[in-house]
């Protein structure tokens, strides 16, 4: 196991960490690739380094609809993240594909292609993948790059997205404040400790956990907003699901759950191995695992307790707001 995966056992980033390993590409079966199940597809395949972006005229070309690009600038932040977080202690689908579920996006020529603009998924996970890294450079998070870094844009939904730090300022500010203040107090830490050349900084969990829910909620917000019509979906109970999966999530992060990267890869164990066909909705054949169809059931039964009480308590408040109220109690 290569020092990239020495990290298992810290906490991760969680908004990064759902992004890819609830929406990875689909099996290939040409892939050479050999990455365990709790690592995002191709993961080997990259070294997150920014120098393996291309540079043209001065600049560091990134296509944030490739998915090697986009997993790159997450195995960026991850690479960077984890010092801080020193102290503490098999789910390849096809939702970044062109919906309904064909191959268009997925691979070309053996590797992996794009992320499909029409896809939901892709969508929402832009505001956590992209901007969140946008917001890095802005907060000087990450330092000593080479060149300015430039994002290739797509004319589809142009008004959906933003590609430039000026551009996700002006239009996604909740966004990018989130995460400038969950990077500026990672930046904020300092160094107590050095035990076998490993140092060890003053990062206090429930303040990290806090600032890391806090931006992939408002990203969450931000992309449903944008990606909530059922044509970004193959069908209505895989529409549903993501509603609900999402729901559950919020019920994670009132509860303020440590999403430490071997927990969360177990986590997402039962996460529905491919897209939901309508033919899902009454009965789960035998081709989802047990794991699967325990989350299924789980997440969709949170869902209808949601909706009985109308999102409400009997004091006429969010259910996930009391839930908060009654974890930090």
């Amino acid at each position: 196991m290569g020092n990239e995966k020495m990290w298992s056992s810290v906490m991760t980033p969680t908004f990064l960490f759902l992004s890819f390993f609830s929406v990875g590409l689909p099996q290939n079966p040409g892939s050479a690739t050999d990455e365990s199940d709790n690592y995002p597809p191709f993961w080997d395949q990259i070294n997150g380094d920014i120098a393996e972006f291309p540079v043209q005229n001065n600049k560091t070309i990134i296509d944030p609809w490739n998915y090697l690009d986009r997993l790159q600038m997450y195995k960026i932040l991850i690479t960077q993240s984890n010092k801080y977080f020193a102290g503490f202690g098999q789910n390849n689908t096809g939702r970044y594909s062109e919906p309904p579920n064909s191959s268009i996006c997925a691979y070309e020529a053996g590797g992996p292609g794009c992320i499909s603009i029409n896809s939901g998924w892709g969508g929402i996970t832009f505001y956590m993948i992209v901007i969140s890294f946008l917001a890095a450079i802005e907060s000087e998070f990450l330092t000593n790059l080479p060149y300015e870094v430039e994002l290739i844009s797509r004319e589809e939904y142009r008004s959906n997205f933003c590609y430039s730090i000026v551009e996700c300022r002006a239009t996604y500010p909740r966004v990018m404040d989130a995460a400038n203040q969950y990077y500026q107090y990672l930046q904020s830490r300092k160094i107590v400790s050095i035990i076998r050349d490993i140092p060890k900084y003053d990062t206090d969990e429930d303040t990290v956990i806090f600032y890391m829910w806090k931006l992939h909620r408002t990203a969450v917000e931000a992309g449903q907003l944008k990606f909530s019509d059922i044509s970004f979906y193959s069908s209505e109970t895989e529409r549903d699901f993501t509603k609900d999966f999402i729901l559950a999530i919020e019920f994670c992060e009132d509860a303020r759950y440590r999403p430490y990267f071997e927990s969360s890869a177990e986590f997402l164990v039962g996460f529905p191995h491919r897209l939901l066909t309508d033919q899902d909705h009454h009965i789960l054949t035998s081709s989802f695992s047990v794991r699967e169809k325990a989350l299924l059931n789980s997440v969709r039964l949170i869902s209808k307790v949601n909706g009985i009480t109308d999102g409400k308590t009997h004091e006429d408040r969010d259910l996930p707001v009391l839930f908060s109220s009654l974890m930090s109690a």
